[in-house]
């Protein structure tokens, strides 16, 4: 425990000591904000809304579609650049230091894993906790405490999930240049894909299957789901439900249909766990082959 402890408190240093390594693990956000005040805020509001909510709730509203999507993303680019370290280790030959103590190979790949999702968990958590004083003071709405803390459990659920995935697909990465286009354009390739710049009901059927089938999809959905209780509590309406439920259908909120099959949001969350942790095994395997090469 001793030698795991050590290992993951080093990587944690060396990511957050590379500032160009942080950058880059909030570039894609990055570019969220820059496309959602130029573009997508008016994308994100319909004219039908305008007669069901006051403007400061209108910002509010869109604020929590926008929200959903960096908290999501956050969890990809995050615990992605902070795996970069592995391919670091590899490409400057720090590995083969490690292979003359000890220290057993599934200790320091498991390290890497470890510190990437105590990072990404720590940030995001950061972030979410900032968001709800930032939206809060700018449209005087506030996110209950239940919320909060819904969303505070959640994102250390989808941190786990995009790790494992993050990690397996570092294993395909052989130097830092291609580390570095491959992070900077999966954040923003994940975002159009899984719904987070645009509502998937605008995309194309086929578009809408394949994004049925990526977890990130399901997840800022269900962000979504949480994200915008306020909003629906806000709606004063006698046909209320129904407005609800037409807002859930233009916005991909809650449950995602795959291949037009409802599933169940538990279920869903639990398979992707699983296969997040099979990947999390795969990479272990594929990186201790290559820790034996060296």
């Amino acid at each position: 425990m001793y030698e795991l402890t050590v290992l993951t408190k080093r990587n944690i240093l060396i990511f957050i000591r590379d500032k160009v390594a942080v950058f880059f693990s909030f570039f894609s956000v990055i570019i969220l904000l820059g496309l959602y005040i130029l573009f997508l805020k008016n994308a994100y509001i319909n004219d039908w809304l305008k007669t069901i909510y006051q403007p400061n709730e209108i910002d509010f509203f869109a604020n929590s579609l926008l929200l959903s999507g960096i908290l999501v993303i956050n969890t990809v680019t995050l615990s992605l650049g902070n795996l970069g370290n592995i391919i670091t280790d590899f490409e400057k030959r720090i590995i083969n230091s490690f292979l003359v103590t000890p220290v057993k190979r599934f200790k320091i790949i498991f390290s890497h894993y470890l510190s990437s999702l105590i990072i990404t968990y720590i940030f995001s958590l950061i972030m979410w906790l900032l968001a709800v004083l930032i939206v809060g003071f700018t449209t005087s709405i506030w996110y209950s405490l239940p919320v909060i803390l819904i969303i505070s459990g959640l994102l250390l659920v989808f941190t786990f999930i995009s790790t494992g995935l993050m990690i397996f697909i570092i294993t395909f990465i052989t130097s830092v240049n291609a580390f570095g286009a491959i992070s900077g354009v999966l954040g923003t390739v994940i975002g159009f894909i899984s719904g987070i710049y645009m509502p998937l009901s605008i995309l194309p059927k086929a578009v809408q299957n394949i994004s049925s089938l990526i977890p990130f999809t399901h997840m800022t959905a269900l962000m979504k789901n949480y994200l915008l209780e306020p909003s629906f509590n806000l709606i004063t309406l006698e046909n209320k439900e129904e407005i609800i439920l037409t807002i859930k259908e233009s916005y991909n909120i809650g449950s995602i249909p795959i291949f037009n099959t409802e599933i169940s949001m538990v279920w869903i969350l639990l398979i992707s766990c699983f296969i997040s942790f099979l990947l999390l095994g795969f990479a272990t395997q594929r990186l201790s082959k290559k820790i034996g090469k060296k």
